[in-house]
């Protein structure tokens, strides 16, 4: 529904840090019987979203509805009905800030109410499947697949997808097991600790965990709104560790690369994130051989995360270990040509591409599982090699405003990002020629 900003004044405001709930007597909206239709907005940042009240009134009415108070009139009452339709939209903002869940979508859902969904869902796969998909971006959907798909395969429940014949580019989940038709009442504080416990066994990072988390609370909140479970769980989600803590020094990063036998592939693989400044596997199935290779030793690509906000060159210097494993892992360079085929292989839609590197970064993660156990140091995963990376850096000396540019983050504030493009590659190279240099050992010898 568009609709522009109503010149009258509102009946009721409500306003938080992100969030502006207000009622909007719509005077383009002229009904039959000479009445405006009254709605509450609900605006957040630039998106808004306009709510039914079932309520008219005519111009006259509405400005005395403006000041009136309480009585037994027909304006009082619409009016009072206005205000309960009001407070149920605010208190569903608020509960949705609350549990940092909030959204337009969400907030559909969530006022949609039993009535929509308990019909024809009776059981926590479906409802899950179903919020997951009413979500706005590709990218949120894909993270509650992920978070369903690693709590079914705790439950024990083998998970596919069937191709859609009548169109072959649309996939549908499929979860066969036991506990596949588990009720939403299934889920207790006690399962979901016994789920955190399993997502530590598999070696999934904190930042990992926290996101499934995330999208099981959301689901249960929305499941709790609904009146579909008596009781919502809960349960605290740790945060901020990871930066702090999801590293490993270069005493073990070394024993990595050297590392022979079963899963040595995964262990080259995360060798290979580590030397390519900590990249995100999504930025390098997309990377391709260009003119920065053939004319100056590196390896470049826009950090996709940020790219519909500011273009970001990340700039790889290809030192010799990592030429080694260009020359293992890699196609022959040709310009245009990716680097890393195998990451995605035939992918084409977002949807397949975020589903073959989700299942690459997997497979890197199991055998690293392996590989870490019988080196015995800690489990890593894709996102401890850039920390670790930043890490070894910083460790050496480096400036913040030199590791800023060579992994890709932004921040306005600092004057520096503006002159990126006076690092050298020579600099560049010179820097990552330290990443299996121990700057502990360095400090010892001092």
């Amino acid at each position: 529904m568009n609709l522009n900003p109503a010149i009258s004044e509102p009946l009721f405001v409500s306003t938080s840090e992100h969030v502006t709930v207000n009622t909007l007597f719509d005077t383009r909206r002229v009904k039959k019987d000479g009445t405006y239709p009254i709605y509450i907005r609900v605006c957040c940042r630039h998106d808004k979203l306009y709510l039914p009240t079932g309520v008219s009134l005519t111009d006259d009415d509405y400005a005395k509805a403006l000041v009136v108070k309480t009585g037994s009139t027909n304006i009082c009452k619409a009016k009072a009905q206005v205000s309960q339709v009001f407070k149920k939209v605010v208190s569903a903002v608020n509960a949705l800030t609350a549990e940092n869940n909030f959204s337009l979508e969400a907030l559909k859902s969530t006022l949609a109410g039993p009535q929509k969904t308990q019909a024809n869902k009776s059981t926590l796969l479906e409802y899950w499947i179903e919020f997951g998909e009413s979500k706005n971006t590709h990218k949120t959907r894909e993270q509650y697949t992920n978070a369903l798909k690693c709590f079914y395969r705790y439950l024990g429940c083998s998970i596919t997808s069937t191709v859609d014949e009548a169109d072959p580019k649309q996939k549908t989940l499929v979860v066969k097991g036991k506990k596949a038709k588990v009720l939403p009442m299934f889920v207790t504080e006690l399962v979901i600790e016994d789920w955190q416990h399993y997502m530590e066994t598999q070696g999934l990072s904190d930042s990992t965990k926290s996101m499934y988390l995330r999208a099981l609370r959301a689901v249960m909140y929305s499941l709790g709104n609904a009146n579909m479970i008596s009781k919502t769980p809960k349960f605290s989600i740790k945060s901020g560790t990871r930066r702090k803590e999801d590293f490993i020094p270069v005493s073990d990063i070394i024993k990595i690369r050297d590392y022979e036998g079963h899963g040595k592939k995964a262990a080259d693989w995360w060798i290979i994130l580590y030397l390519c400044n900590g990249s995100n596997l999504k930025d390098l199935a997309k990377l391709e051989w260009d003119d920065d290779y053939f004319f100056k030793n590196e390896l470049s690509y826009v950090r996709g995360k940020i790219a519909d906000k500011v273009k970001v060159t990340v700039h790889i210097p290809v030192t010799e270990p990592l030429q080694l494993l260009l020359s293992k892992y890699g196609t022959e360079p040709e310009k245009g040509k990716r680097v890393f085929p195998q990451i995605l292989l035939n992918a084409q839609t977002e949807a397949e591409m975020e589903s073959r590197t989700h299942d690459f970064n997997r497979q890197i993660r199991k055998g690293m599982q392996g590989v870490c156990a019988k080196l015995g140091i800690r489990p890593v995963t894709a996102s401890t090699a850039r920390n670790s990376y930043i890490t070894t850096l910083t460790w050496h000396g480096i400036s913040d405003a030199f590791i800023d540019s060579m992994v890709g983050h932004v921040d306005s504030k600092n004057v520096l990002r503006g002159y990126q493009g006076t690092i050298s590659p020579k600099k560049r190279l010179k820097v990552n020629d330290l990443l299996f240099i121990d700057p502990e050992i360095e400090e010892e010898d001092e």
